[in-house]
C-alpha cells in the first residue's frame, strides 16, 4: 500500500516537474499558445488527481489505475514531442486534446465500472 502510494506521488512529481521544465525552456510568446499550454498542464493535473482518488477510495483496481497511468504517460510524451521544436501546432495540439478526452472518457469509466469496490449489506 505504501509503496504504491509512493509510486503514484513520484510518477505525479515527475508529470508536474516535467511540465514546469518544459514550460520554462519553450517560451511562448504567442498568448494562445500559452492558454493551451496551461489547459494541457491543468487538465494533466486534474486527470491524475482523478486515477489517485479511484484508487484511494478503491473505484480502480491496481491493475486499471496502472493502464491509466501508462496513458497520461502516453499523453506527457506527445505534448513532449510537440513542443520539441518550439511550436505545437494545430494538428499536435487537436491530437493532444482527442488523447486528453480519451482519457477523461476512460477514467469516468473504470471509476463507475464497479470493479474494485466492496458490496456489504449496507452498500446493497
Amino acid at each position: 500500500m505504501f509503496n504504491r502510494k509512493l509510486l503514484t506521488a513520484a510518477a505525479l512529481a515527475l508529470v508536474a516537474g516535467a511540465s514546469l521544465a518544459q514550460t520554462a525552456v519553450a517560451p511562448a510568446t504567442d498568448p494562445g499558445t500559452v492558454a493551451t499550454e496551461n489547459r494541457e498542464q491543468h487538465r494533466d493535473a486534474n486527470q491524475q488527481q482523478r486515477i489517485q482518488a479511484g484508487e484511494a477510495n478503491g473505484s480502480v483496481t491496481r491493475r486499471e489505475q496502472r493502464r491509466l497511468e501508462r496513458q497520461q504517460y502516453r499523453i506527457h510524451h506527445a505534448e513532449k514531442r510537440a513542443a520539441a521544436d518550439g511550436t505545437v501546432t494545430s494538428a499536435e495540439s487537436a491530437h493532444i486534446e482527442k488523447m486528453q478526452d480519451k482519457a477523461s472518457h476512460d477514467i469516468h469509466d473504470q471509476k463507475r465500472d464497479g470493479q474494485g469496490t466492496v458490496t456489504t449489506p449496507k452498500n446493497r
